[in-house]
């Protein structure tokens, strides 16, 4: 019996039973289309400075089987920091723009398999936060029927210099003292330890300030 008859004596007996039944030998079935895909990712080594300069390296990435069409990757830079240089690597070309925050950068096409790397340089600012949130994204010009959705990656970037890792949390003011409640001693002496301490002890120009007011009330 060949498959074809096979297959309407199934489909029959499926009739009769009232059921749904799946071949899964019939023959001639369409493999699916192969698809292009993108991926990025964003890293960077160590801490950055404050003052200094630093290198994000942004990857993208073609995992698919067919070539994409044009790409786009756009990054705009956190936390005051400025785009210094940019090495493009093929098939990529970039430029700096938005008062050098806002690389951008377009290829033809990425190869089924193929990896480009853009290294990213930037300045870092004296006033810089203790640590910023890079974003990059990746696109495909692309329309159906088979668009290739934007990727996006983030990274997280702690930058050191000035108040930025000393332990007090960042603010700067070097500030974190408290006040001890009223201590009262058999009742005879309230004693008020009102005590303002400065824990930023190893910063330059730190100080430590205590206070203490005794008031005796006769028995």
């Amino acid at each position: 019996m060949n498959t074809r008859a096979l297959w309407h004596r199934m489909a029959g007996l499926a009739t009769v039973l009232g059921l749904s039944v799946v071949v899964p030998f019939v023959t001639g079935v369409t493999p699916a289309h192969a698809q292009a895909q993108l991926r990025i990712t964003k890293t960077h080594e160590g801490d950055f400075a404050r003052g200094e300069q630093g290198v994000y390296r942004i990857t993208v990435s073609n995992p698919g089987s067919e070539a994409t069409r044009r790409i786009f990757v756009s990054d705009e830079l956190p936390g005051g920091l400025r785009a210094a240089g940019v090495q493009a690597g093929a098939p990529f070309s970039c430029s700096i723009v938005g008062s050098m925050t806002v690389l951008t950068c377009s290829a033809d096409a990425l190869g089924a398999g193929q990896t480009a790397t853009i290294l990213l340089t930037v300045n870092v600012p004296e006033d810089a936060p203790c640590s910023v949130t890079n974003r990059v994204t990746v696109s495909e010009d692309g329309t159906l029927p088979n668009p290739i959705l934007p990727e996006t990656d983030s990274d997280v970037t702690a930058i050191t210099g000035g108040e930025c890792g000393n332990g007090n949390g960042g603010d700067g003011d070097g500030d974190d003292s408290g006040s001890i409640l009223p201590i009262t001693l058999n009742g005879v002496i309230p004693m008020f330890n009102n005590i303002a301490t400065t824990t930023n002890i190893e910063s330059p120009n730190a100080t430590n300030h205590t206070s203490q007011d005794f008031a005796l009330t006769a028995p």
